[in-house]
């Protein structure tokens, strides 16, 4: 798809055909003097007036805890004070309302509800258009010869597989369905796509069946190099050994987000959606998925003779066979079963919300950074392709590579961007908001279970144990050159937030406890070692990595911001951009999981009403030993949750940007009921059918709508109109009815746009 030319002032480089080339614009530099070092508390600096001083990586901090340091300012700073210029102080303050406080929240509350009250519309006619329910047979899964343990090849795993030839994929054997949601055929396609970026072609795996009892077990005995069998992200999983082989697991890339819904009879399930047990409800029998996120809502909303937990499956047979008439989990498992049928011919419904949201990610070992590189790399640059509008080109696809070189293009040309995958395997259910409103981007897994008897302290251990002999902790900032960021920017008044949230974890409670270190240059490939982490660091990876893989050294966190522009090929787009995480050193994971817990402590907080008036709702957490049982508590309480952080750096920033996609995703909304493609994210919004209001309620659409230009590039087809060829005739009065009730209470008053 091409890009409009009204959002970038660009123009094309010839010099590539392949790709959409624009010509760079330099960043504005201003030539100063060195200055004299700066130094302060956190509470200090931001009293200061917008000096942005840049420092060089190989700068040693001051011994002086609870300083922010400056060394003498190199050549390619952007603004510094005069020697003998006094300090002053930034702008007054102005207290920002919470998000869903002001005007831009509530427009956002109301126009979600909205349109997703109208994806429930869609739902029937979705899951039964020209539906025959049967199941074909699934593609032939090829066990990988196992290698014999204990022996293990003490390689990279990149390089086992392009000596192998192929990629060995773990997938769960789901049914194959013709028509509705097909998730095997979704699985599969991120197997495929990994097979392309590192082969040119996506036909070199092998798919290795496994299940919940033994995937783990093919996975670190090597059978498999990685698992897409809808694995449930959590932060007890990324910092708790596996169970059944006592290894750590690297969760990966999100390719698939699950809400957690009631399904099952129409009435019982609006019993549980008001949580009512008596009356009509007396006979509520509830059948929950066994998960720790699962369980501690529940037992809140229910007493335990309403309700009984157990397996995906063990609780699908109980829903089927009348033991239970309502079954909590999410839609993810829900369409790998018979169970969408039920849902398509109305035996079953989906309540109108959803009570939680599942994560699902890949799996791979957690000893091979460079190798999470490529899964994660492939999994995040299809949605990336979307965005720069590179689509899925037989002629492209190289169906081999050299010299051991790998390529992320390969992923679109060859199986598809995200975009594709999506139309081809999950739904043709669009919507977007017409630019009103930035969406969310914002996420953080559940924190899964956070007790743990035998986890040890690790204060006590590595890196963390230095840091609490010296008495502080180094955090850099990186002043990214390419986007001119200043003291006074809103991303480093973030990063700087999170650094004195980290020193507040580690030194029970105490922000001072930090020294925040300035920098403009970065080696990707390790961290100056004077440095425990450096925030601020965006490290998406890029199309062409051809030159090196860069991430074998350090270790990255959850993203915690999002830049309102990305990058490609040295231009700036508009649009859900670079994400910003924390890098630490990869030779203690226990920094980089206690990030995590501080960025998921923000999130969680954020969804669940908690602010630091009072974060002693705040859980505890056991999975780092004894010493940081009450961090959560300890860095909501300091530093709020993800909203007051944001609107407290907005405060205090220049105000060159807005918080723009930086929205948390609520984990309690209206229910989407079948899987919906927000093209916003990726400006890749087809023609749709407008309201009155001047924004795009939903439509739903024909592959044939789709077509690739003789560059091979992905372009619409068709008028500007709403499409639904592939409807059967009974359903689309019915559809256009509902639309028209809803353009009608729009009109009158009976839902309003705030």
């Amino acid at each position: 798809m091409k890009r409009a030319d009204t959002h970038h002032n660009d123009q094309p480089d010839t010099t590539s055909d392949d790709e959409l080339v624009h010509e760079a614009t330099e960043p504005t530099r201003i030539d100063v003097q060195p200055t004299d070092i700066m130094t302060g508390s956190p509470e200090q600096i931001r009293a200061q007036n917008g000096q942005s001083v840049v420092l060089d990586a190989d700068v040693e901090p001051s011994e002086e805890p609870g300083n922010i340091v400056a060394a003498p300012v190199v050549p390619t700073a952007y603004a510094v004070a005069e020697e003998d210029e006094a300090l002053v102080e930034i702008a007054q303050a102005e207290k920002v309302k919470p998000f869903l406080q002001r005007k831009e929240g509530q427009v956002t509350i109301v126009v979600v509800g909205v349109l997703l009250a109208c994806v429930a519309v869609l739902l029937v006619i979705f899951l039964t258009q020209g539906r025959d329910n049967t199941t074909e047979p699934a593609p032939v899964l090829i066990e990988a010869p196992p290698t014999s343990p204990p022996t293990f090849d003490p390689r990279p795993t990149l390089a086992i597989v392009q000596e192998r030839g192929k990629v060995n994929c773990g997938v769960e054997d789901l049914p194959v369905f013709k028509e509705g949601v097909n998730l095997y055929g979704f699985n599969l396609d991120q197997c495929r796509a990994i097979a392309a970026t590192i082969f040119g072609d996506p036909s070199k795996i092998n798919l290795v069946v496994v299940d919940a009892k033994n995937k783990y077990e093919k996975l670190f005995g090597r059978d498999v190099d990685v698992l897409i069998a809808g694995d449930v992200n959590t932060l007890e999983k990324q910092i708790r050994e596996e169970p059944t082989t006592g290894e750590t697991l690297k969760l990966g890339y999100q390719y698939y987000s699950g809400e957690v819904v009631y399904f099952g009879l129409e009435a019982y399930v609006k019993c549980a959606s008001e949580q009512k047990r008596f009356d009509e409800c007396a006979d509520i029998s509830i059948c929950a998925v066994d998960t720790a996120e699962i369980r501690r809502l529940i037992i809140s909303f229910f007493p335990s003779s309403f309700v009984k937990f157990g397996s995906f499956s063990e609780m699908e047979v109980s829903l089927n066979n009348g033991t239970c008439n309502v079954l909590v989990c999410d839609q993810y498992r829900i369409f790998t079963t018979q169970l969408q049928y039920f849902f398509a011919n109305g035996t079953y419904v989906v309540s109108d919300n959803h009570i939680s949201r599942n994560i699902v990610s890949s799996v791979v070992r957690n000893d091979d950074e460079n190798w999470s590189f490529i899964v994660d790399g492939t999994i995040a640059l299809a949605h990336r392709a979307t965005q720069v509008g590179i689509g899925k080109n037989d002629r492209k696809c190289p169906n081999s590579t050299k010299d051991g070189t790998f390529s992320f293009y390969n992923v679109p040309w060859c199986v598809g961007n995200s975009f594709d995958n999506f139309m081809n395997h999950l739904s043709y259910v669009i919507i977007s908001f017409g630019g009103l409103i930035k969406l969310p981007t914002i996420d953080a897994p559940n924190f899964g279970s956070l007790d743990c008897d035998d986890c040890k302290d690790v204060l006590k251990y590595g890196r963390l144990k230095q840091i609490k002999e010296r008495g502080h902790f180094n955090c850099a900032v990186y002043l990214d050159p390419t986007r001119n960021l200043t003291l006074t920017s809103l991303p480093t008044l973030v990063n700087m937030k999170f650094c004195e949230m980290m020193a507040v974890a580690i030194f029970q409670g105490d922000p001072n406890a930090v020294k925040i270190i300035y920098i403009d240059k970065l080696e990707y490939s390790a961290i100056p070692p004077q440095f425990d982490v450096v925030a601020g660091v965006t490290k998406e990876p890029r199309f062409d990595s051809k030159e090196t893989l860069i991430l074998g050294k350090t270790l990255s966190t959850l993203p915690y911001y999002s830049h309102d522009q990305y990058r490609y090929n040295g231009t700036m787009y508009n649009g859900a951009g670079d994400s910003m995480v924390i890098v630490t050193h990869n030779v203690d994971v226990s920094l980089k999981n206690i990030a995590n817990a501080i960025i998921a402590a923000a999130v969680y907080s954020q969804r669940q009403g908690i602010t630091s008036i009072n974060s002693n709702e705040m859980p505890l957490i056991h999975l780092f030993g004894d010493s940081l049982t009450f961090m959560l508590r300890d860095v909501v309480s300091y530093g709020g949750n993800y909203d007051d952080i944001i609107s407290e750096a907005l405060a205090l920033s220049d105000g060159a940007v807005d918080r723009g996609w930086n929205i948390v995703v609520p984990n309690q909304n209206p229910s989407s009921k079948v899987p919906v493609y927000y093209c916003d994210y990726t400006d890749s919004c087809p023609p749709c059918e407008w309201a009155p209001e001047g924004y795009c309620i939903a439509y739903t659409f024909d592959t044939t709508d789709v077509e690739l230009s003789e560059d091979g590039q992905l372009q619409w087809a068709g008028s500007r109109r709403l499409h639904l060829p592939r409807m059967p005739k009974r359903f689309r009065s019915g559809w256009k009815g509902a639309l028209n009730k809803l353009t009608t209470d729009l009109d009158n008053g009976t839902i309003s746009v705030v």
